[in-house]
Parts: C-alpha cells; structure tokens; sequence
C-alpha cells in the first residue's frame, strides 16, 4: 500500500480557521480531511508533495454528522478516523501499512493509543495483535479505528447522529460504529501498536463518569445491542473507572436510560 495517497485521515474538529491542525497532529506522508464545524460554510484544500489536506465547514453539531460529512468526502483506500487532540507518531503511516500487508484479508484494524496527562503517561491502550473479538473491541474509540473505504460504501456504514459530542446522547458513537460493523460481518483485527497519543487534559470528551454517562450508555444499550443490551448494561454497573456512583445508582441510571430510550427522552 502507498502510504502517502492511499491513507486517509478523517478527522472531526471544530472552530479551525487553517490548516494548523496538520502540523499540531504531526500528520505527514498520508492525506486528511477535516470535518471542521464553525458558523460558517466553506471548503478549502491544499497540495504538497507529501500531503494532500482538505478541509470542509459546516455550521452543523453533532460529531456523528461530523464524523458522516469526512466520509463522504474521503477518496483513501484505508481511512483512519481522527480527533484533533490527538499526535500521530511519526511511523504511523508506516505501521498501518504494515498491518494491512499483516492481514490482506481484514476490512477493519483497530491500533493502540497512549494518553498522557500533565505531560506524562497516563496509561496505554495496547491490543493484541489478532482477530478482535466483540466485547473486546468494544473498549477502543473512534481515534484508533481504520477501516478500508470499499466496505464503507460495501455495506453503507455511516455514524449515527443521536449519540456523541453535541448530540441528544453525548457518548456512544463509536461503540455503536463497531456494533454495525460486527453485525454486517466485518473481519476486524487489532494491531498491538501504538499509533497516537491523546491528552486526557486537553480532550474535550473527557467530562468524568457522572450521571449523564449511565443513563446515555443505558440508551446506546437499547439502541445498538439487541439481545447483549443486559449483559452489557450489568458489565457498565460493574466496570472499575472513576466514578462517585455505586452500583446501584449506576444500574438505575443504565436502566432509566433503556427504557427511556423508544421515546428518545434525554437526561436532561
């Protein structure tokens, strides 16, 4: 795979004003879109030799829709989703090629992370380098997700726009990206690489585990999972993170949540 032009970075971001966010994100040897949301509407791109950036703006909300109007623009063979806090290292076109020279036969490969915070390790995400299971995918965000642009269009894949960053739920787009792609049978691998760091200082989606995040996980439960929403709604109360609520309090947050959902009835 030619790293340059068949790697595409599709990258959500708000309020750019220029193409800054190249440089801020290390992104080099591959092309991206950004998927800007301002008050405005405009398009803008830019050539070198080594990258082709291009930059579309809406006055939309909503990172689902975001995350959906990068798709539509993307023209790479392997797209890799993107926040803007994140810092690609500087192999990373380098190790998604690898992968996918790894598993020829994989239609998505999800990489590792590392989250720093004041300036040092946080933790990493590291996979295993293998076929991925359900449950186990479901731990990675949208930011480490590759997948090839011919099973986009192959089984019209797309973000919904109920659930993230400024929309009616404010998590789970991600999550629910991956559930589609196991529902239409997808061969999803992982690479134990890491690709990227992000600072929990910085990231705007890092807003704590309070009551909001049980009860829109309890509505992504009934949106996305089907017959796993229970299991995955008793896994949620169970889960170590860092968090004021009991698991009481979380079980009837994830519940309310479920049950609240056919109406689409928000906690707020």
């Amino acid at each position: 795979m030619n790293e340059q032009r068949q790697l595409e970075i599709l990258c959500a971001t708000m309020g750019q004003t220029d193409f800054s966010k190249c440089r801020e994100m290390n992104i080099r040897n591959c092309d991206v879109v950004f998927a800007n949301q301002s008050g405005r509407y405009g398009y803008e791109e830019i050539h070198s030799q080594f990258i082709t950036a291009r930059m579309l703006t809406t006055a939309t909300r909503g990172v689902g829709k975001n995350r959906n109007l990068a798709l539509a623009l993307a023209e790479g063979e392997v797209l890799l989703f993107a926040d803007d806090d994140l810092i690609y290292e500087g192999d990373m076109p380098e190790t998604v090629s690898r992968a996918y020279r790894k598993f020829p036969e994989a239609d998505m490969i999800i990489f590792g992370i590392r989250y720093t915070k004041q300036g040092k390790i946080y933790y990493e995400r590291m996979p295993e380098t293998g076929k991925l299971s359900f449950f186990k995918a479901l731990r990675y965000g949208t930011c480490v997700i590759s997948i090839r642009r011919r099973a986009v269009l192959k089984y019209n894949l797309h973000f919904t726009e109920l659930f993230g960053g400024g929309c009616l739920y404010s998590y789970g787009e991600d999550t629910d990206f991956i559930v589609q792609c196991f529902k239409k049978r997808l061969k999803i691998y992982s690479y134990g690489k890491v690709i990227a760091s992000s600072s929990k200082d910085a990231s705007t989606c890092n807003t704590g585990y309070g009551e909001k995040y049980f009860f829109d996980k309890g509505a992504l439960a009934r949106h996305s999972l089907g017959i796993m929403a229970i299991p995955y709604i008793l896994h949620m109360s169970r889960k170590q993170m860092e968090s004021k609520l009991n698991q009481r309090q979380r079980i009837k947050l994830l519940w309310n949540g479920y049950i609240s959902f056919p109406a689409l009835l928000s906690y707020d």
